[in-house]
C-alpha cells in the first residue's frame, strides 16, 4: 500500500511538472489570440474564445503528451497507435471540454468577459478540474502499465504459492516401504553403507 502510494503520488509530482509548462504555453498562446498583445496586435478571436481556447490548448497538448511519455509516465507501457499519441488525443479532446464549460458559464451565465474572468475560469478552475481528469484517464487508458512487465507471457505471471499443508509424494522423506535395502537410503536422501565383502575363510595350509 506504501509503494502504491509512493509511486502514484511520483507520477503525480511528474505530471503536474508537465502541465504546469504545458498550461504556461496554452496561457500565453490564448491571450494572445483571444485578448491580442498591447501596441503589437489585436485580438483576432476576441470574439470566438472557445476557438481560441482549443488552438491554444492543441499546441499545448502536444507538449504535454511529449512530456508525460518520457519524463511522468516514462516506466509505464504507452498503449495504442503513435506512442499513445491517439489516445492521448482523444482524452485531451474530451478534457477540453470542462474548461470551455467553465468558460461558457462564465461568459453567458455571470456575463464576465474580462481577461481576469476568462483566465480564472477556463485557466485556473476548468484547468485543475480537466487536470485531475486527465490524469486518471491517462493512467487508466494511455499510460497502462510498468514496462518492466511488457510482454510477459502467461509463465511470468505466475507464481505458485507453497501450501505448507500439502506434501507432495515424492519429497525425499517420504520412503516408498516397497523400496528394500540401498534404494530406500537413496531415496531418503541418505548415504548407503558400503557393501561388506565377505573375506574367504583361511584354509589349513599342509605343514
Amino acid at each position: 500500500m506504501a509503494k502504491t502510494l509512493k509511486r502514484v503520488t511520483g507520477e503525480l509530482l511528474r505530471f503536474s511538472a508537465v502541465n504546469i509548462v504545458a498550461t504556461g504555453i496554452s496561457l500565453i498562446l490564448f491571450n494572445v489570440l483571444v485578448h491580442g498583445v498591447k501596441g503589437w496586435f489585436g485580438s483576432p478571436l476576441n470574439g470566438s474564445p472557445y476557438i481560441g481556447y482549443l488552438l491554444a490548448n492543441s499546441v499545448g497538448m502536444f507538449v504535454s503528451f511529449y512530456g508525460s511519455r518520457y519524463y511522468a509516465f516514462k516506466h509505464r507501457h504507452a498503449a495504442g497507435p503513435g506512442g499513445g499519441l491517439l489516445i492521448y488525443a482523444v482524452v485531451n479532446l474530451l478534457s477540453f471540454t470542462i474548461p470551455m464549460t467553465c468558460l461558457w458559464i462564465s461568459r453567458n451565465v455571470f456575463e464576465w468577459d474580462s481577461i481576469y474572468a476568462d483566465n480564472i475560469s477556463g485557466n485556473v478552475i476548468g484547468a485543475l478540474i480537466a487536470n485531475l481528469f486527465r490524469f486518471w484517464a491517462f493512467r487508466r487508458f494511455v499510460f497502462t502499465r510498468s514496462s518492466a512487465h511488457v510482454g510477459a507471457g502467461p509463465i511470468d505471471q505466475i507464481t505458485p504459492e507453497f501450501d505448507p499443508d500439502h506434501v507432495p509424494e515424492h519429497r525425499a522423506d517420504h520412503v516408498p516401504e516397497h523400496l528394500p535395502g540401498q534404494q530406500a537410503e537413496h531415496a531418503a536422501g541418505l548415504e548407503p553403507e558400503p557393501a561388506t565383502v565377505a573375506q574367504p575363510s583361511p584354509r589349513n595350509e599342509p605343514t
